[in-house]
């Protein structure tokens, strides 16, 4: 990847993407046309054995890996065939990584082979594969992947809702009512649909942050805008626990004698996603992959990578009510 300076200033850094340059890949000699991309920047190479060997044991795919070029992911993962993205700790857009990884997607969609069909996008470092995640995988140009079964979700009860609240004008906010939650942890599709869904996730994050100055949230706001519309083509959004199990703190989750993560009653997911939100399905993943303890990270109640903290939903409110007045005036 070309050397980049740091970009405090989003319009700066969305126009300055939109154009990727980067190097091209060395590709593994694998005979498939599916492949994994994650984004682990700033993340110890320990932390992604869980999704790095997982999908091993099940798929033949590409893995691609956006790493900081001197975190050691290629030592620490020789002998599994992973293509790394070096990224640079002096480039991308600092404020939200959430949003930065769209350049890194942009810039490995430019060089990819011909022949791969089939795109994985997942989360790095709370993800893990139970089975291949290409069989069964909906052949769709883009498909995203439900948070929860409830079709009437959009409210000021949930995060998702008081962040399109506080950062969508009404009209949007409306398009919304009534639709499921999406996840933008795992998203699949072709090369063609993936690129349609980062530029439009650039389009609307830019047009949203002039509304409101503020990006933080913008990454799940877009994925759910593009869900629910023709903003990026057509695109199906599968219920929670059919492929995909996203898991949260409530979730009646199971271990299964031989290691198996199932919802209770229900099936053992190809692809878990957010088991870093149970501290007993955490242990478990990281006993059976061997991540050492002083790697593992627990999100907390504000979604951020730490412990909770005192009157985090009440500062969150102030947060958002912040914005709600800023993007309003």
């Amino acid at each position: 990847m070309p050397e980049q300076e740091m970009s405090d200033n989003f319009a700066q850094w969305v126009a300055r993407i939109s154009d990727p340059q980067g190097n091209k890949l060395t590709w593994g000699n694998r005979e498939t046309n599916q492949c994994v991309v994650t984004v682990a920047t700033g993340y110890p190479a320990n932390l992604l054995r869980p999704l790095v060997n997982s999908l091993r044991e099940h798929s033949n795919a590409h893995l691609v890996i956006a790493a900081h070029a001197d975190s050691g992911f290629e030592q620490v993962f020789a002998d599994q065939d992973v293509t790394i993205f070096p990224v640079s700790e002096s480039t991308g857009y600092r404020p939200y990584p959430a949003l930065a990884r769209l350049e890194y997607y942009l810039e490995i969609l430019k060089h990819m082979p011909s022949g791969i069909e089939q795109l994985l996008l997942v989360d790095s470092r709370d993800v893990v594969f139970q089975a291949d995640p290409f069989d069964g995988l909906p052949q769709n140009d883009l498909t995203v992947f439900a948070e929860n079964n409830d079709t009437s979700s959009w409210t000021l009860r949930t995060i998702n809702g008081r962040w399109a609240w506080a950062m969508l004008p009404g009209a949007l906010r409306k398009s919304l009512k009534g639709k499921p939650i999406v996840n933008g942890g795992v998203i699949a599709g072709t090369p063609a649909g993936i690129e349609r869904m980062c530029r439009a996730k650039l389009n609307i994050a830019l047009t949203t942050h002039e509304w409101t100055k503020h990006t933080t949230g913008l990454d799940n706001i877009s994925t759910n805008l593009i869900a629910h519309s023709r903003m990026a083509g057509s695109c199906e959004a599968v219920p929670n626990h059919e492929f995909v199990a996203n898991v949260y703190r409530g979730t009646d989750m199971v271990i299964d004698p031989d290691g198996a993560i199932r919802v209770r009653n229900g099936k053992a997911c190809p692809v878990v996603h957010m088991y870093d939100r149970q501290a007993a399905l955490l242990a478990h993943v990281n006993q059976r992959y061997g991540v050492l303890a002083d790697t593992s990270m627990v999100v907390s109640q504000d979604r951020s990578v730490g412990k909770s903290q005192p009157f985090a939903g009440l500062v969150h409110w102030l947060k958002l009510a912040r914005i709600y007045m800023v993007g309003h005036a």
